[in-house]
């Protein structure tokens, strides 16, 4: 630590490095130690010749010594801030602008120039870009004056579908991240009385009712809608009934179902290598062409490459480099064996039907089978599911 500061020290004061000849070199360092003319990081080059670091100050006493030692001393360096500022004194323009340079970037560093919003799933990323920008959170806004949390308390109540949201400001972006509600039955208060009604088709395998009177049995085959647990109990002796809110659990079995051409032939997309990229400034949100060239293939595929002009991860300015690539490509159609062509129906249609069922479903039974019609082969999939198909509905629909 104590180095470090001390060269540190040299630096900012300003130093040079000499070359010292003679015969008597140890003389020369001897009296300049008793002289206070500090002289550090001595190097012996060869015999009568070595190298060595002083102060600027000291310089100047040097002479003397040279002398009266008969050494000869010539200046090797020159090291350290006042000679860095005497060099760019004389070039004013270059001074003043690295100055300019680094007022223009803190004045940039004081806007928004990225917003940055993730954990949106159903909820359209301009959507919530729009609602900011109505809180004063856009691009180009002075970060100064953004009120993060009356953002935050305004959104909440605006999108109903937000269950939680967090904005900071980091650098020259704002980064935001969301948490939406998830889609829920409608939940009937314990004191109106309802039924158990089914969400779905399927055979029912268990029924356990803790309140209300059970409508179907193991091995029913229900309908959507239909009552499973009835609200409405029987008073005894008396052919009335009185309303209760049912309660409980029916368990039935369900499948889910999908299906997949195979084919046996493939149209592939090839890269022929040749490539004509074009080239675009943006600033500002103004886009500026510097390169463009006219796209003479007949069938290409293109990409765009941006880059933005950043310091660490979140200082980033309005500058954007744009490079659009333009590659060519051609048109192959590739044959696909029978025993590959139907290996790939059948895991499309196994993925297809089990993005059909729902997490809380347990999956007891899965087929995959193929069907010919019209010269056609196709993959379907067959899921058996067991899962709770009972939700509760207000009798009377009220």
């Amino acid at each position: 630590m104590k180095f470090l500061l001390f060269r540190l020290w040299n630096y900012l004061r300003g130093y040079v490095i000499i070359i010292i000849e003679g015969f008597f070199i140890e003389k020369f360092i001897n009296i300049c130690a008793r002289r206070r003319i500090h002289l550090w990081d001595v190097r012996i080059q060869r015999e009568r010749r070595v190298t060595a670091k002083v102060g600027i100050g000291g310089f100047r006493l040097i002479r003397p010594v040279a002398r009266k030692t008969g050494c000869r001393v010539r200046l090797l360096k020159k090291r350290g801030l006042p000679f860095v500022f005497s060099k760019y004194r004389r070039r004013k323009a270059f001074f003043a602008g690295a100055v300019l340079f680094f007022v223009l970037i803190n004045v940039l560093a004081s806007f928004v120039w990225s917003i940055e919003i993730t954990g949106n799933e159903k909820l359209d990323t301009v959507f919530l870009e729009n609602a900011l920008a109505a809180n004063g959170i856009k691009t180009g806004a002075l970060k100064y004056r953004i009120d993060t949390r009356r953002a935050v308390d305004r959104m909440m109540l605006e999108i109903g579908r937000l269950s939680w949201i967090s904005i900071n400001i980091k650098g020259t972006k704002v980064k935001v991240q969301v948490r939406e509600r998830k889609d829920i039955p409608e939940i009937v208060p314990r004191h109106i009385p309802c039924d158990i009604v089914a969400q779905k088709d399927g055979i029912i395998r268990q029924v356990i009712a803790k309140e209300g009177i059970e409508a179907v049995a193991e091995g029913d085959t229900v309908k959507k809608g239909q009552v499973l647990i009835s609200g409405r109990v029987p008073v005894k002796g008396d052919e009335k009934y009185r309303l209760v809110h049912a309660l409980g659990t029916v368990r039935a079995r369900t499948w889910y179902e999908d299906e997949a051409p195979v084919m046996f032939t493939r149209t592939e997309t090839l890269r022929t290598g040749r490539v004509i990229r074009d080239h675009s400034l943006v600033l500002f949100s103004k886009e500026l062409d510097l390169v463009r060239r006219k796209v003479g293939f007949s069938e290409y595929v293109t990409d765009e490459v941006r880059k933005k002009l950043t310091i660490g991860d979140d200082l980033v300015f309005p500058f954007e480099w744009v490079t659009v690539n333009y590659y060519e490509v051609a048109t192959m159609e590739a044959h696909i064996s029978e025993e590959d062509a139907r290996e790939t129906a059948a895991r499309e249609a196994y993925e297809k039907a089990l993005g059909r069922v729902p997490e809380e479903a347990e999956i007891v039974k899965e087929n995959v089978y193929f069907t010919e019609q019209d010269g056609k082969l196709t993959a379907r999939a067959v899921l058996e599911c067991i899962e709770n198909i009972g939700i509760p509905s207000r009798i009377g629909g009220n």
